[in-house]
């Protein structure tokens, strides 16, 4: 097999489940303007500690909260391309120039099977499987410049290119939670997970170095590159140990939705604190746990050091012909390993601050901060809102956020919340749906559900022992009963 053929076998490999995967049409999870939504039961996703008025609250199977999300830290298409009589071409000066450090391309879809919630005095407890893919991908913004204006910008230096990774997966989630209203001013909630993985591709150590010398302009490339697959795919190799393609497996869909042998963990936590009566504080921590692959697993390491002497004075290695020769070569001296053993990925944790502030009975002003971990990386956004509720029944969130390294973002959030009936339809970015290809952010969320037992009035919302109340600061029901607990602990003692 000869060298470009040997190097898109391997491109391939890395990609090939990264495709299939997003052949699902997935669309990095961000629900900013849905975070402070308290009175949608789906809301409880984003925080554990969110209690509903109503005794049960049951989605419609398959249709409780789906959550498509597309996401690029660093472009828009229209920021990519510029069109010039109808025709799109690549515009790598406005890439070159909004290129950050670490740049993070990401889509998903999350889809609820079953979710199921009930409420008892002071507990809050709910039960939910979905159906979630993650696919998520960082690159340098090192490697956009050497595509750019080559190498000769580097003379003398050592160019890293090691935030070359991805994440992509497709698992379904178990998960039970419960939250408790601990006293007059704090409810705290705990969610846990039981994960099956499905398909995976986990990048492991990832070090890529590039020195060009300043005299003669040789190349030196030192790598060190693992990853890791989780899909029926056969990696072969040459007799000198260098990978020349791959093979897929046949594919049962039976056998592969219901693979359990890929267990995996994770918790959520919540914290919902009433301040004062106009001031309210959330916090959660999601997604803290990780996933253990054993079946269909290969495991691709690529490392070694090669020197390239023939660029030349004057010579740049951002012509596409020189960077083919220049990786034919490095891979033909780079030692190459497929094995079997299994691994673990971790999820990108997320962590959500947020804050109300309730200007008048019926209108509060919320600001929310959303960060996720992803590969040792942070990724943050900001999001204000005004939220309303109209009628009691309907509820509406204005937003407007900093995503994606852009201020472009004005979200729109509605919930029908009334007895029986209940759904919900949230974006983050509105104009994204009007305009996808000026966008770097684009999602929906939306859902049915059921609402039973609710009270019908603020007498029966009482006897029900409702303790929290985010559009109407809640009661004084709690503070009554730590009063009455502390009265009948000091008639003991004495």
């Amino acid at each position: 097999m000869s060298f470009p053929q040997r190097r898109e076998s391997i491109i391939c490999i890395g990609f090939i489940v990264f495709f299939l995967i997003s052949f699902n049409r997935s669309f990095s999870q961000q629900n900013n303007t849905f975070y402070l939504m308290h009175e949608v039961p789906q809301s409880n996703l984003l925080n554990p500690a969110v209690q509903i008025k109503c005794k049960w609250y049951v989605a419609i199977p398959a249709l409780g909260s789906t959550h498509i999300n597309i996401s690029n830290s660093t472009f828009s298409f229209n920021e990519l391309f510029s069109t010039n009589n109808g025709s799109a071409s690549l515009d790598m000066s406005s890439l070159y120039e909004n290129v950050r450090n670490t740049n993070l391309v990401s889509s998903e879809l999350h889809l609820d099977l079953i979710s199921i919630g009930y409420r008892r005095n002071e507990y809050y407890f709910n039960f939910n499987i979905a159906e979630k893919v993650n696919v998520a991908a960082t690159y340098p913004g090192s490697i956009i410049e050497l595509a750019w204006k080559g190498n000769t910008q580097f003379l003398g230096e050592t160019t890293k290119f090691n935030n070359l990774r991805t994440h992509s997966v497709y698992y379904r989630e178990y998960s039970l939670g419960v939250s408790k209203v601990w006293d007059a001013y704090n409810i705290l909630g705990l969610r846990a997970k039981l994960l099956f993985g499905k398909a995976n591709i986990y990048s492991g150590k990832t070090e890529i170095n590039l020195y060009t010398d300043p005299n003669t302009f040789d190349l030196h490339v030192e790598g060190d590159v693992t990853e890791n697959i989780s899909f029926p795919v056969t990696i072969t190799q040459d007799s000198d140990g260098n990978i020349n393609g791959y093979e897929l497996g046949e594919i049962d869909p039976v056998s592969f939705l219901m693979n359990g042998k890929n267990k995996g963990f994770a918790l959520d936590l919540g914290w919902i604190h009433e301040y004062n009566e106009n001031i309210t504080f959330s916090a959660s921590l999601l997604d803290l746990g990780f996933i253990r692959w054993k079946s269909d697993v290969s495991n691709i390491h690529i490392s070694g050091s090669a020197d390239y002497i023939g660029v030349g004075q004057g010579g740049n290695s951002g012509n596409s012909d020189l960077i083919t020769e220049i990786v034919d070569s490095i891979l033909d001296s780079f030692n190459q390993t497929v094995t079997n053993d299994k691994y673990y990925s971790w999820l990108p944790t997320q962590i959500y601050l947020g804050g109300m502030y309730q200007y008048k009975p019926k209108l509060g002003i919320g600001v929310v901060n959303r960060n996720v971990i992803y590969r040792s990386k942070l990724h943050s956004s900001l999001t204000l809102s005004a939220n309303t509720t109209v009628w009691n029944k309907l509820s509406a969130s204005l937003s407007w956020s900093y995503l994606n390294n852009t201020y472009k973002n004005v979200g729109l959030g509605l919930a029908w919340h009334s007895r029986g009936l209940q759904f919900h339809m949230v974006s983050d970015n509105v104009l994204g749906i009007i305009k996808p290809l000026d966008t770097r952010t684009l999602n929906l969320r939306f859902g049915f559900g059921l609402l039973l037992g609710c009270p019908k009035n603020k007498e029966e919302e009482l006897k029900m022992s409702n303790p929290y109340d985010s559009m109407n600061k809640g009661n004084c029901y709690w503070v009554k009963r730590l009063d009455k607990d502390y009265k009948k602990k000091k008639k003991k003692m004495k």
